[in-house]
């Protein structure tokens, strides 16, 4: 996994246009509280909300795609089969949203590790063209799978009843669910960072991934620890969907949405980069969510009203861009990819 990150050097050559850029939001965004600060701070929320669930998908997919070089198609996939069966859980079993949380993604991360041992195992190395076109493969026959047996109707869960409620800030109430979901998702982060950093676990298949032979000369079983890594992977993908479906209800296009959305995050953050997919998140998910207030608050303050333009969904792919005219490999990618 890459460690490049920006340097002082790096902030040195920024030219002044850039910087302009960057006080001109500060202003902008200043403006837009001003404005309405309730409206500012629930959005604000709101994104942070959508930027860590696409932290959480990404993660898993910045692992494999920066360890194993598997271009993995197939994790908006598995982030929507986590989202579905968590509505079994709850619905048809009866469990509550708690037992959810820990089975959906176990499920998930089961038949990632089936699909690694059977297919794409013996993808390692190869093109990544290959890896893609294998898991675009893989992709259409779970989604297959998942309206066959749930339908195409939108389906969603019941919270538990101490996340219904809301929360005072001062300037806003915003729902206690959001809160929790923010929370768990940090905790997880932090807990992925120690595995891949800090354990002996995650520095064999960090070794392996640079000298294979010589790590499994030592005695390390790479096989086993690159499937449990991917059983990661995935797990990781089917947790964000239980808790996004818990926020938003669960729908079949929602995984074709998360996964391109991953791979704006990854691009935009450095491919291989954990640390630039966890920045690039919540950098894509708070512009997504504070860009309309901002041109409604500008739109007030001029009496412009064509100026209250809801671009929501174009956010995301207006930053990779503005990012990439200035740093093709990414915020903190690894020199010379992609550029």
């Amino acid at each position: 996994m890459s460690t490049t990150e920006l340097t002082r050097e790096d902030l040195a050559t920024v030219s002044p246009g850039w910087w302009a850029v960057a006080v001109l939001t500060v202003v902008l965004l200043a403006l837009a509280f001003a404005v309405e600060p309730g409206l500012f701070i629930d959005q604000a929320i709101g994104g942070l909300v959508y930027g860590m669930v696409l932290v959480l998908v990404t993660l898993g997919l910045s692992l494999i795609l920066g360890l194993m070089g598997i271009v993995n198609f197939a994790h908006g996939a598995f982030f929507m089969l986590g989202a579905y069966l968590s509505y079994s859980v709850v619905v048809t079993l009866g469990l509550p949203f708690w037992a959810a949380l820990i089975l959906a993604p176990l499920v998930v991360g089961v038949v990632g590790v089936v699909l690694e041992m059977t297919v794409l195992r013996y993808l390692y190395g190869s093109d990544p063209i290959v890896s893609l076109l294998a898991t675009f493969g893989l992709t259409m026959m779970i989604e297959e799978v998942i309206r066959a047996y749930w339908g195409t109707a939108p389906l969603e869960i019941s919270r538990p009843a101490v996340l219904t409620r809301g929360t005072d800030l001062g300037v806003t109430t915003v729902p206690t669910y959001r809160l929790f979901l923010v929370g768990v998702a940090v905790v997880t982060i932090l807990a992925v960072y120690l595995l891949i950093s800090r354990t002996d676990f995650g520095l064999t298949v960090r070794a392996g991934v640079q000298d294979g032979e010589m790590t499994e000369f030592v005695g390390v079983n790479l096989p086993v620890r690159f499937t449990a890594m991917f059983f990661l992977g995935a797990a990781l993908a089917g947790f964000a969907g239980v808790l996004y479906s818990a926020e938003t209800g669960m729908r079949t296009t929602m995984g074709e949405t998360f996964v391109i959305l991953a791979f704006v995050v990854v691009v935009v953050g450095g491919v291989g980069s954990l640390f630039g997919s966890v920045v690039s998140g919540i950098l894509i998910g708070v512009s997504a969510y504070l860009t309309p207030v901002v041109l409604t608050a500008l739109a007030e303050v001029t009496n412009q009203p064509w100026l209250a333009l809801q671009i929501r969904d174009l956010v995301p792919y207006l930053v990779m861009i503005l990012i990439l005219l200035y740093r093709p490999r990414g915020l903190f990618g690894e020199e010379g990819f992609l550029e």
